[in-house]
């Protein structure tokens, strides 16, 4: 069905233009009660960008100012015989699309169908829906969408008709263009319309744990211990559903834990934080049968619990009586009950203000999960219908968990959550659902973290091991080899009982050593993820990135979905199929680096690369600073980058800005955090070395520091050094130079090392 449509265009400075399309001779509609929540930052309309909007045989047409195609819309919106809107794409051969949320079952599209509803997606159903969808995709050539609608939609990409389609059920038509010289750029103003991550608390880039089913409080200080007595770094605890006594009044449940105090204090005393989980719903009604399957077939509550009545029937009255539920009667695992609005504002004082005597306690951060559930027929104090409200209802329960955490005390918040939309990424962190221990879920994972990437999402887990599932030797060790350098590191570990193949130490030396090997890395890495940090925050890119997104004009690189850039300086290729013990990794252009033996390897090339059972394949990029410090066991409040090393492979010029905050407060959002900048540059057989005086300060900020600077050479070329630099000791270790001493953070250092 045609309708005669006009066109309104409306530019946000030099890079955005938002298009509506509305029937000749209607008024625009008022935009969406969302898109001043999600868009916070977009630029009041301004004059006409970089580029000219035109309609071209009915097709929506833009140009570039040299008059370069930059996008070309097929055809103008349809309403097809069911009543749907319609908008098709033009889509190129070579081109194409990422994003459209937490995809596990497809990276670089090029054809299919998929339908963006927001879904529980346990590891069997991930390869036809899933968890978080955002209806905005990057083109590989040179720009964004986003379908500024709410409502679940479907797309379909015909590689044979060229065409790129979305049907939603009804209106607005209406998207936002983003236009950028990189996709990089793109990325960049995408986040500065959408929100950029904030920093996490410093502890938080140690690894965490969850036993599933919930264990007593004896049980999770003893794993708290025996991560101690093992020699394995731990800095966090989430407690599963059943540390609460009912669903959901956020009281601990006293058969588990009699003494919430004493676990806190227990946990503090071993350096590690507690972390919580919750759902959005008040339980009125168990459902034992539905309990009973489920536990029969993943074992999820504990022993002498399966028939506790969890239901929260004052906290679902007054919560009802108030106005503050979104559907009266939503199901979920343990039952069904009142599922909460987070658009109401009062409602959210009412449930943040529940959470906060955990918050005083001393719990450090929140799981916030199953945010997928909102039936059709919800509501919302915005104004929101439940089809408008159901892909939404995950940012706004996680704004509402982290901004009550923030408005408390000067802590930084986290949150922990399951379901996200655009904007989410200002509420860090998100978890990838629910795998299991298999190569197959270990590149789902790699595909969703990847999709989520571009998307602008810094902080995610791929959960090492997976919900649930016995690990194999091999499974153990090469899960743990990829997720344990995850933006966050969690693992799943189990009761003896249930599954014994879970924890770090559970099938001998070579899987013991092989996670303290990657979890040691990980830690001695933490000023590195804290850069990346800081990058994320100021400047929206993500800290693993896609090789597409940081190597612009490579097509090569546009498909690969199994190596990963941990910022700019990273290439992780982990193993990704059973038995190996080689795979082929593709080199981007540039001097590349093993990281673990110095091995030159070649760039722009694509190279068989061994990899035993115990061993990442993990490569530097030469020409970038890889800052790193001493391995820790645990992340004290007041860590402070005291010592750091700063490793450098060929070729020797480089620059990086070193940025340092207290780690804990918000306290840098207020300008109270200092910089330093660390140069190289190489001349004449001499590399000078030079770390300016830090500018700028914060409470506690070390007086001086342990400063290493470590240059690697190809395996079997380390030069000699021809006299000792002032204040330095240099010496050779290995393939590299290491010239450390004690710097003066106010006062800086430069050296300079003449190579023989």
């Amino acid at each position: 069905m045609q309708m005669q449509m006009q066109m309104q265009m409306r530019y946000y400075g030099e890079n955005g233009v938002r298009i509506t399309h509305i029937a000749a001779g209607q008024q625009p509609q008022k935009d969406a009660v969302w898109l001043a929540d999600v868009f916070t930052g977009l630029a009041p309309e301004q004059d006409q960008g970089n580029f000219r909007v035109e309609t071209v045989r009915g097709c929506v047409v833009v140009r570039g100012a040299d008059g370069a195609l930059r996008f070309s819309e097929a055809q103008a919106p349809r309403w097809t015989a069911k009543g749907r809107i319609r908008l098709s794409f033009k889509a190129w051969p070579e081109e194409r699309f990422f994003g459209w949320g937490e995809w596990f079952n497809a990276y670089a599209r090029r054809s299919g169908q998929w339908k963006l509803k927001a879904r529980e997606s346990p590891a069997f159903l991930q390869g036809r829906q899933t968890y978080s969808t955002i209806p905005m995709f990057i083109s590989s050539r040179g720009y964004a969408c986003f379908l500024l609608n709410s409502r679940p939609s479907c797309w379909k990409l015909d590689d044979h008709k060229g065409m790129l389609s979305v049907e939603v059920s009804q209106g607005p038509a209406d998207y936002l263009l983003i236009f950028g010289r990189t996709l990089k750029e793109i990325v960049r103003q995408y986040t500065q319309w959408t929100g950029r991550p904030p920093l996490l608390p410093r502890w938080a880039f140690g690894l965490w744990v969850t036993a599933y089913p919930q264990e007593a409080q004896d049980k999770v200080v003893e794993l708290v211990r025996e991560h101690r007595r093992w020699d394995v770094a731990l800095d966090g605890v989430i407690l599963d559903y059943h540390w609460e006594e009912k669903f959901h009044n956020f009281q601990f449940r006293k058969s588990l834990f009699p003494n919430p105090d004493r676990l806190v204090e227990d946990l503090k005393q071993e350096n590690v934080r507690l972390g919580l989980i919750f759902t959005p719903f008040l339980n009125t009604k168990n459902e034992p049968l539905k309990k009973t399957i489920l536990n029969l077939a993943v074992r999820n509550v504990p022993t002498g619990l399966e028939k506790d009545d969890e239901c929260d029937l004052e906290g679902y009255q007054q919560a009802q009586d108030a106005g503050y539920l979104a559907h009266s009667d939503a199901a979920w695992w343990f039952g069904r009950g009142g599922m909460f609005d987070f658009t109401n504002p009062a409602g959210v004082r009412w449930w943040c203000g529940r959470m906060e005597p955990l918050y005083r306690l001393g719990v450090a951060f929140f799981k916030n999960d199953d945010g997928e559930y909102l039936p059709k027929n919800a509501w919302s104090a915005a104004g929101l219908t439940g089809e408008e409200y159901h892909n939404l209802y995950g940012f706004y329960y996680g704004k509402a968990i982290y901004e009550g955490m923030e408005g408390l005390d000067d802590r930084r918040g986290m949150v922990y959550a399951r379901s996200v939309w655009a904007g989410s990424q200002r509420y860090p962190a998100l978890f990838l659902g629910d795998q299991k221990p298999t190569f197959a879920h270990l590149r789902a994972t790699l595909r969703a973290a990847l999709n989520m990437s571009w998307l602008g999402f810094s902080y995610w887990t791929a959960d090492v091991f997976g919900l649930d599932g016995r690990t194999t030797p091999e499974t153990h060790m090469r899960y743990a080899q990829w997720t344990l350098l995850a933006p966050v590191a969690r693992y799943f570990q189990r009761p003896a009982a249930v599954d014994d193949t879970r924890s770090p130490w559970s099938h001998g030396p070579q899987a013991a050593a092989s996670f303290c090997k990657y979890t040691e890395l990980r830690y001695r890495l933490l000023p590195y993820y804290h850069c990346l940090g800081w990058e994320a925050y100021t400047d929206g890119v993500p800290v693993v990135r896609p090789l597409a997104l940081e190597f612009e004009g490579e097509p090569e690189l546009l498909e690969i979905a199994d190596q990963v850039m941990l910022g700019p300086a990273l290439m992780a290729a982990p193993v990704v199929e059973g038995g190996a013990t080689s795979r082929p990794v593709t080199f981007p252009q540039g001097k590349w680096f093993n990281f673990w033996t110095d091995e030159a390897m070649p760039g722009g090339k694509r190279v068989e690369v061994l990899a035993a059972v115990d061993d990442l394949p993990l490569f530097v990029r030469g020409g970038q600073w890889l800052v790193m410090g001493p391995a820790h066991r645990f992340i004290r409040d007041d860590h402070r980058f005291d010592s750091l090393e700063f490793h450098l492979w060929p070729p020797f010029e480089a620059e990086l800005t070193f940025r340092d905050d207290d780690g804990l407060t918000r306290a840098y959002q207020r300008g109270e955090f200092a910089e330093t900048k660390l140069t190289a540059q190489m001349r004449d057989g001499q590399v000078n070395l030079e770390l300016s005086p830090t500018v700028g300060r914060y409470c506690g900020m070390p007086e001086t520091r342990q400063v290493t600077f470590v240059l690697h050479f190809p395996a079997g070329s380390i030069p000699r050094v021809a006299a000792q630099p002032q204040g330095f000791e240099v010496r050779a270790e290995g393939n590299s130079l290491r010239a450390a001493g004690t710097v003066r953070t106010q006062e800086g250092a430069e050296i300079t090392l003449t190579l023989k």
